[in-house]
């Protein structure tokens, strides 16, 4: 399943691709993530969510693999696996953010970045069966609270 989500933010482009190569934080800012041991790039975790009427917890790692700065449109990518605490599920996702510099309106404006979200995610086992339409409605709102906070 693949998600597309954008928000604008006010706050500098530097500032928001700050935050985001911060991998606790990135952690910390999405509901139900945390981060609990990061090493260079790579980092150790776990997610909790509800599916429909289950409750399910995915433990797993991750790896910042793309930073690029180099063009106008500024890319990180972070690829993840997991597997459900108690069950046979399994997870893999991988994000996409790009970044865009916006101009202001005037000089006195305050910097705005839009972000670009992609998300590549494939869920096996229980939790597929259950709400695999259903997470594709919930993501939105989810993913909004998770940009703003980055930018925050």
């Amino acid at each position: 399943m693949k998600l597309h989500h954008s928000e604008t933010v006010t706050a500098p482009r530097d500032q928001v691709w700050e935050a985001f190569m911060d991998l606790k934080r990135v952690g910390s800012c999405f509901p139900g993530a945390a981060v609990t041991e990061v090493d260079g790039n790579d980092f150790v975790g776990n997610v909790r969510a509800k599916i429909g009427f289950l409750g399910v917890t995915f433990k797993g790692t991750g790896t910042l693999t793309d930073a690029d700065q180099s063009a106008d449109v500024w890319h990180a990518r972070i690829a993840s696996t997991g597997s459900e605490s108690h069950g046979l599920g399994k997870a893999d996702i991988i994000i996409d953010l790009h970044l865009h510099e916006l101009p202001g309106t005037s000089a006195k404006a305050a910097p705005l970045t839009r972000m670009d979200l992609t998300t590549e995610l494939a869920v096996h086992g229980l939790p597929t069966r259950l709400g695999n339409g259903l997470a594709q409605r919930i993501s939105g709102p989810l993913v909004s609270r998770f940009l703003r906070c980055m930018a925050s």
